[in-house]
This record gives structure tokens, C-alpha cells and sequence, in this order.
């Protein structure tokens, strides 16, 4: 007569399909490979970004202006850049304003160039006082800044207009 054991044993074999069961590895999330591309993927941008280069300084004195001027040997030509409500103006001494905004912009750079080196042809290398509002945006007066020192005017003063 058979194992009671065995019996059992049997019955469980063919309960369950096999006494003895290999238990399954999970395989999980492999690190590794995931680690290797991230650091690809970031040589990769870091080789290819072109980073902003730094401003440099500009040759400026910046001060207010004072209701006692100084009067100099050389009197300074005066470029006002002020407020408007479509852009803002530029205007050169006492002559009629050039109106700035974004559509005309360039167009209105070169005609403040033209005005300005006519003025220098009478007076002469001179130097410039740059009157600005603090309503009219920084890159506006930059801009003007750099026509005028591509004029060759080097002696730039910026005025605060209060």
C-alpha cells in the first residue's frame, strides 16, 4: 500500500502543477543604462549651448542734473531722448524731434546720426550730455549711446532728467 506521505506529496503535484517551484526574478528598473544616457544627454547640451557673453563697461560718468552748470571750455552738445506716448523722441540741441518707436527704429538711429555729425561739423569733436527720463527704457538710451560713440564722441555724460 502506498506512503500516506506520498499520497499527499502526489496530491499536491497535481493540485498545484509541480512541488517544487522556481520563484520568478523580477527584473526591476535597471539603473545603469538610464544613468549612461542622462549623462549623454547632458554632454550633449552642454557642448552645444552658447552662453551669453558678458557686457562689458562702458566709459560713462553718470550723474543729475543741478540748476548750476559749469560752464566748460568746449559747451557740451545736448541729446535728449523723452518720453512719448507712441515710443519716445530725440531730439539734438533745439532742432525738431525724431519720433523712435519699434517700427522705425533704425530709421530713426541714422537721422539722430545725421543730425548729430551736423552738428560736429560746426563745433568740432565736443562733448555730448545725454539727458534721459527714467520712464524711457535702458535699451533706448543704450542704443543711442551707441550712435553717438560710433560717431566718435567719447566724452558721454548721461543726465537724468527730473
Amino acid at each position: 500500500m502506498p506512503n500516506k506521505q506520498h499520497i499527499s506529496s502526489f496530491h499536491q503535484t497535481v493540485m498545484t502543477g509541480f512541488t517544487t517551484r522556481k520563484r520568478r526574478i523580477s527584473m526591476g528598473l535597471r539603473m545603469t543604462p538610464m544613468i549612461d544616457v542622462i549623462f549623454l544627454l547632458l554632454t550633449f547640451f552642454v557642448m552645444t549651448s552658447k552662453f551669453q557673453e558678458p557686457e562689458q563697461l562702458l566709459p560713462v560718468i553718470v550723474g543729475k542734473t543741478s540748476s548750476q552748470t559749469v560752464v566748460a571750455q568746449n559747451t557740451p552738445l545736448k541729446v535728449f531722448v523723452e518720453p512719448s506716448p507712441s515710443g519716445c523722441l530725440l531730439r539734438v540741441e533745439n532742432r525738431p524731434a525724431i519720433k523712435l518707436s519699434n517700427e522705425n527704429r533704425s530709421e530713426s538711429l541714422l537721422v539722430l546720426a545725421r543730425k548729430v555729425q551736423q552738428e560736429l561739423e560746426t563745433t568740432g569733436p565736443v562733448p555730448v550730455e545725454l539727458y534721459y527720463d527714467d520712464a524711457i527704457s535702458w535699451d533706448i538710451v543704450v542704443k543711442v549711446y551707441d550712435v553717438l560713440y560710433a560717431l566718435g564722441l567719447q566724452n558721454i555724460t548721461f543726465r537724468i532728467e527730473e
